[in-house]
């Protein structure tokens, strides 16, 4: 069975498209990324062993500075996509504006199978006005069934999905990296010239809205002491009051995002890991963050806000603490109680956790799926 795996983007730093397709491809499922051939990217390449091939739009060459032009672009990309790969075995759909377009193609060829893997959930996605939220609920509610196979990324949202569509199964594949080897260095208290006895708290990840990032800020910005300091590694729209809360305070930095390779030997110099996306819509709410199960990898303990499925993962695994409401008092009296503490008691259950949580483990779900759809027809 040949498969497509299908985003609306220029696929530049899409890790859970690159191990799901790679995945697939080492399991006997070939499978390309076909993707939007947007800036200064390639139009065909090999991804370190995954098959890329970008659809180029000639009305990008119109600036997209109103809803109609953007629409033109975008069914242009559709309806080349559909032309060039509606004959292929599978196509995994990411996220539904890629599913939209796996509609249209079965419209054309019933017997093509669709895979929807929600990313977020979909209707429910953070900054979507009431008219799109309609738009995606309604084209689920219409086409989901089109699909042989549904997958999302946390408990939540697959408990979601299966309630809101009456669906019998939904697989739920977690964003988890593969298993990392631990490098033990002092790289953050190197470059950041940081004491041993100063604890290190790490944000990293997207610097943006809606990830708790600002109360983070005013947290420590309150503290008399830099007895703890935290640090913000990523990239994003906060950088900058980051940067000038940094200037002003001993205990807050900022280092640039690091590679992917790169970040097992900055995040296991810290000592504890932060997770702090706020529950701004119910997409947020129901997330369980990459950055959460890097830490795990990393081994180091993780602080995380009351999202119910962090929350269940932190207290199933004992692998940190929860803050019980996303506030500048309570992020510092967590943070106090932590400083007290032994952190190396939580090393053992970090390592039972990592042997688990990783994508070595979580691929087998992808895996197992396809072999019944390919057997099958249906999941």
């Amino acid at each position: 069975m040949k498969i497509i795996s299908l985003l609306v983007t220029n696929f530049k730093n899409d890790n859970r498209v690159y191990r799901m397709s790679k995945s697939l491809s080492q399991h006997g499922f070939p499978t390309t990324v076909v993707a939007w051939k947007k800036g200064d990217v390639k139009e065909k390449e090999n991804f370190n062993g995954v098959e890329v091939e970008r659809v180029c739009v000639s009305f990008d060459r119109w600036k997209r500075w109103n809803f109609l032009i953007g629409a033109l672009q975008y069914f242009e990309f559709a309806f080349r996509v559909v032309a060039r790969y509606r004959k292929v075995d599978a196509w995994h759909c990411n996220d539904y504006e890629a599913f939209v377009i796996g509609v249209i193609a079965k419209a054309t060829r019933p017997k093509l199978k669709l895979i929807y893997d929600c990313h977020e959930l979909e209707s429910h996605r953070n900054g979507k006005g009431p008219f799109m939220r309609l738009a995606i609920r309604t084209l689920e509610k219409l086409f989901i069934s089109w699909s042989e196979l549904v997958i999302t990324v946390s408990p939540s949202i697959q408990e979601f999905y299966k309630r809101k569509y009456n669906l019998s199964s939904v697989a739920l594949i977690r964003n988890l990296p593969n298993e990392m080897q631990i490098s033990h260095s002092n790289t953050l208290r190197e470059k950041l010239g940081l004491k041993n006895s100063q604890m290190i708290f790490l944000y990293q990840g997207m610097l943006g809205k809606g990830r708790g990032i600002e109360v983070l800020l005013s947290a420590f910005a309150e503290r008399q002491t830099s007895d703890a300091v935290i640090v913000f590694m990523g990239f994003g729209a906060l950088k900058e009051q980051i940067q000038e809360f940094a200037s002003r305070n001993e205990n807050i930095f900022f280092i640039p995002a690091v590679s992917y390779s790169e970040i097992p030997l900055y995040t296991g110099s810290a000592d504890v890991g932060v997770n702090s996306v706020e529950p701004t819509c119910l997409s947020y709410k129901y997330s369980l963050p990459n950055k959460l199960f890097e830490y795990i990898q990393s081994e180091i303990p993780v602080l995380t806000n009351p999202l119910p499925d962090c929350t269940a993962l932190i207290n199933e695994y004992k692998v940190g603490k929860v803050i019980p409401d996303w506030s500048v008092k309570s992020i510092n009296e967590v943070v106090n109680d932590v400083l007290k503490e032994d952190l190396s008691a939580y090393q053992s259950h970090l390592k039972a956790a990592k042997k688990i949580l990783n994508w070595e483990v979580e691929e087998q779900v992808l895996i197992s799926a396809y072999k019944t759809i390919s057997n099958a027809g249906s999941y």
